[in-house]
């Protein structure tokens, strides 16, 4: 029980900084607010380093490749800030989700790895959702076009 309310808590901090740095980013700039994005994290980062059990652990190893997900981060960070504004927040939810299930998938494919069936077929659900969505807001905002 204490895992799904982690994760629910962190799908909640997900949404939160991503209105946050979209907001920020009307303010400063999109860089300039990605930029204290990352530093704000990398602060908090290095605090709970510091001071968590077992401290720095380096491993060898690690595909190098694995060290591009901070570039990464700032290229959705600001994806994510230049949107924000532009779609609304369920939208972004989902499409980051598709996002994340189809990065994932082809993934696993480049590792030679099988793909669950029960993901493609998840991720297909949700598509449809987001696609009959977008049709109901768009036959929405053509009947209040012709009301106004």
């Amino acid at each position: 029980m204490l895992y799904i309310l982690l994760a629910v808590l962190s799908g909640l901090t997900v949404v939160l900084s991503r209105i946050l740095n979209a907001n920020m980013a009307l303010k400063i700039g999109i860089y300039q607010s990605t930029f204290f994005n990352y530093i704000t994290g990398f602060a908090l980062s290095a605090l709970l380093l510091l001071v968590m059990p077992g401290g720095i652990v380096l491993t060898s190893g690690v595909p190098f490749w694995s060290f591009f997900g901070g570039a990464i981060g700032v290229l959705v960070v600001a994806l994510q800030s230049f949107v924000t504004h532009r779609v609304s927040n369920y939208d972004i939810t989902l499409l980051t989700f598709i996002g994340q299930l189809s990065t994932g998938v082809v993934i696993d494919l480049l590792l030679g790895n099988t793909i669950p069936k029960p993901k493609m077929i998840g991720g297909l659900v949700v598509f449809a959702g987001l696609l009959y969505n977008i049709l109901v807001d768009r036959q929405d905002s053509k009947k209040d076009a012709l009301i106004a």
